[in-house]
């Protein structure tokens, strides 16, 4: 490898190491590769009218799939792309949702060896998705959260030193 400064070249020298984990290219160059990824899956159609979407921020990645079939084909292709870029799902991590009326009965979708366990929630960037799509759950969680921020905070909104304003702010 070379590197390049204004118009001159260094060295050859080797690489024995790739980018790593909090490295500030790395956020940017996973962010290349999967959007080539999802490419390659060729997903068209608006939101009306297709039979799946995948929905991801950094490496979180949701598909959605209006039958389980088409959930399952997707993933595999999503799985076999990532495999030929040097990527893996974890399946430790891989969960399977299903939205029905119907009563939850857990089960399993698996490919090959690997299983993905069915679940009726999941925590998506922070907010609590389920099979009944109740929210009562998630806003339970935002108000715990809401006080746990006001008790470690409590000495600044209580402090004499501190105006109302300020602690309007916060």
């Amino acid at each position: 490898m070379k590197v390049k400064v204004n118009s001159s070249y260094s060295e050859w020298f080797e690489t024995k190491t790739g980018v790593r984990q909090g490295d500030p290219l790395s956020a940017l160059l996973f962010g290349v590769v999967l959007d080539s990824l999802f490419t390659n899956l060729e997903i068209r159609g608006n939101i009306t009218t297709r039979l799946k979407q995948i929905c991801a921020y950094a490496d979180d990645i949701v598909i959605i799939g209006r039958t389980k079939q088409i959930l399952f084909d997707i993933f595999c292709k999503l799985k076999h792309e990532a495999l030929n870029a040097g990527l893996r799902v974890n399946n430790n991590k891989t969960k399977y949702l299903h939205c029905t009326r119907k009563t939850f009965q857990p089960t399993y979708i698996g490919t090959g060896e690997e299983k993905s366990e069915q679940v009726n929630s999941f925590k998506y960037l922070g907010i609590m998705v389920n099979t009944a799509n109740f929210i009562e759950e998630e806003i339970k969680e935002r108000i715990a959260a809401g006080n746990r921020a006001y008790h470690v905070h409590k000495k600044l909104f209580t402090s004499k030193l501190i105006s109302q304003n300020v602690k309007l702010q916060f």
